[in-house]
């Protein structure tokens, strides 16, 4: 990417981080555009749309956060269909309240020993499109010093912080998973069941748009795991799916050297997660926040179940 290469936001990006929207509703106008184009979404009717769904939310069972941050990253998320989003809301606690055991003290403060191997982070960069580039290193992963659950929250804990961006909710999310040496020590860490969340987060419990996911130096037990997650994929999920294996020129088709550390044959330094991770430990009042939200514990089972459609 040339030095004063146009971003998909109508800005200059270049060597500079990509500005970020300071508000739910301070979008620049490429922004604007790419929002009614994409996801339905109109300057003039967001205020009603976010009302809508607030007042579909008044459920007794269910504590939801009701600002207008939090509620725009589900209707941005399924094109502003009431319904969808609705069900996205309730799918995205049905998950924290059929496993809690994952998202007890689910604050970053938690997480800060698994953050310190280096293992997952966005880039400070987007790409041409202006997708958020979310990076994670399973191979380099050591399941002695942290279990899949860590990994699984440290992972979630850095989509929660990254989502909360207007332009990343809009343009959506490119997941980059480097597997160099990773093998059967890893394997043996990921059931089924674990294997299962991983693909509903992203398919039915997660206000983001997963619009690629890159998958690099995958050796050949990998198709163990791919196996045990396939069955679970949509469609349309499998579509975005790329093996690039070794060849990092291919990678580069998609995602420009310009951008990406030099691990993955990029023009920049190494790969370091510190900045992200220091604004995801700022966060650690609203990450606490978060957690008097979702289902009541006197809920009855039914309609617990997160279906994978």
């Amino acid at each position: 990417m040339d030095k004063n290469t146009s971003s998909a936001d109508g800005g200059q990006i270049g060597l500079e981080i990509l500005d970020t929207c300071t508000s739910v509703f301070s979008l620049s106008q490429a922004l604007e555009k790419k929002a009614e184009r994409e996801l339905m979404e109109k300057p003039e009717w967001r205020a009603r749309d976010i009302q809508a769904l607030r007042e579909m939310l008044q459920e007794p069972n269910l504590i939801v956060p009701s600002d207008d941050n939090f509620l725009l990253r589900f209707l941005r998320a399924r094109k502003f269909d009431y319904d969808r989003a609705f069900r996205l809301i309730k799918q995205y606690y049905i998950l924290r309240d059929n496993n809690p055991e994952l998202f007890k003290d689910f604050v970053p403060s938690a997480l800060k020993d698994v953050f310190s191997a280096n293992l997952e982070g966005f880039l400070q960069h987007r790409d041409r499109e202006g997708h958020a580039i979310f990076v994670i290193r399973g191979g380099i992963w050591d399941p002695a010093k942290h279990s899949a659950n860590d990994i699984y929250r440290a992972n979630l804990l850095c989509l929660e912080k990254a989502i909360e961006d207007p332009a990343t909710q809009i343009n959506g999310i490119i997941a980059l998973l480097d597997l160099k040496e990773f093998g059967f020590h890893h394997i043996r860490q990921m059931s089924p069941a674990h294997c299962r969340r991983m693909v509903l987060l992203i398919q039915n419990c997660f206000p983001g748009r997963f619009k690629g996911i890159h998958i690099i130096n995958e050796p050949a037990v990998f198709d163990i795991l791919f196996a045990l997650v396939k069955p679970f994929l949509s469609e349309k999920l499998k579509n975005r799916i790329h093996f690039h294996g070794e060849n990092l020129q291919s990678l580069h088709e998609h995602i420009p050297p310009s951008i990406l550390p030099a691990e993955f044959g990029g023009h920049l330094g190494p790969f370091s997660n510190q900045e992200f991770v220091n604004e995801l430990l700022a966060d650690e009042y609203k990450f606490q926040d978060y957690l008097k939200y979702g289902y009541r514990a006197e809920m009855t089972p039914e309609g617990r179940e997160v279906g994978i459609r």
